[in-house]
């Protein structure tokens, strides 16, 4: 099932692309870019060096590499549109997020996309939450700085 990745993602664009948008066009440039490269590190990292996790089975391959930079991205500028300013909303809002991103990584688990090798779906909890708090950092860096 090594769609359901893909279709993930074309829901993601196009509710990037219907949806009112909250970011400036620069804002999603730099922050596409930024998810990108951090969520491809961490894979390689994750799974290649240390081997704790496969992506679409073992090795470099194109099609994997084509998701990692499109898939957490498409996620981190749908949560950075709607993300509320006040922290107290932020943290129910972070707290949804959280659960989805942990579904959708057991959805991933389900359809095989994601084999665990060494990983367990709750180290990815930690992981969400400071990916969480530092988007919503970079956000605010971005804004200041411009």
């Amino acid at each position: 099932m090594f769609w359901a990745p893909y279709l993930a993602l074309v829901i993601n664009l196009l509710i990037i692309w219907f949806m009112p948008k909250r970011l400036t066009g620069r804002e999603i440039y730099v922050t596409w870019a930024v998810i990108a490269l951090i969520n491809l590190s961490t894979d390689v990292t994750l799974d290649l060096y240390l081997k704790l996790y496969e992506l679409g089975g073992p090795g470099v391959q194109l099609r994997v590499h084509f998701i990692e930079m499109t898939l957490g991205a498409s996620f981190g500028i749908i949560f950075l549109n709607f993300m509320p300013r006040k922290i107290s909303a932020f943290s129910l809002y972070m707290a949804v997020w959280l659960v989805i991103t942990i579904l959708f990584e057991l959805l991933m688990v389900k359809v095989e996309f994601i084999r665990y090798t060494g990983w367990e779906w709750w180290y990815s909890v930690p992981y969400y939450i400071v990916a969480f708090f530092f988007v919503r950092w970079h956000l605010y860096f971005i804004r200041k700085e411009i």
